[in-house]
């Protein structure tokens, strides 16, 4: 028999039955493809709610401690005999917190201590988006009670 470098190049027919088998997988594999990417597209908006609202929530509770920390700095700087009820209960809490709170609402108690101080506690509780209470952020000082017991 003999060779010739035509008969070495040339590919055998291909039988009809395995050209149709042949598209048919093709198809199968975009099938599997465009459900597999149905699947992902279709979990990534709900991830990217969940990061939003946790986000969303991490910034709130942020905002609502440095909105004690500035109201306690505020009282610090009175002198101990300011620090009365009437004037804990005329805080309020600043425009730039309300719009990131916007149910947020500010208590603030005044407890007579041993040794001639007062406990201060302000916290600051709102709803959240589900319509839900979170538990309030609180923040406690203690005060001399009278201007004897202030440091000097």
């Amino acid at each position: 028999m003999r060779h010739s470098l035509n008969n070495r190049i040339r590919k055998p027919p291909v039988p009809a039955r395995l050209e149709s088998h042949r598209s048919g997988a093709l198809m199968a594999e975009v099938v599997v493809g465009a459900v597999l990417l149905g699947i992902f597209l279709s979990s990534v908006g709900p991830m990217f709610r969940w990061v939003r609202d946790a986000r969303l929530t991490s910034d709130r509770h942020l905002y609502a401690m440095q909105e004690l920390a500035t109201q306690m700095e505020q009282l610090a700087a009175l002198p101990p005999s300011q620090i009365t009820g009437e004037r804990l209960q005329s805080l309020s809490i600043t425009d730039s917190t309300r719009t990131t709170i916007p149910d947020a609402t500010l208590t603030a108690t005044r407890q007579p201590d041993e040794d001639g101080l007062q406990r201060v506690t302000l916290a600051i509780s709102w709803v959240n988006d589900a319509g839900m209470n979170v538990e309030p952020k609180r923040l406690t000082a203690w005060f001399p009670s009278t201007p004897e017991g202030a440091a000097e």
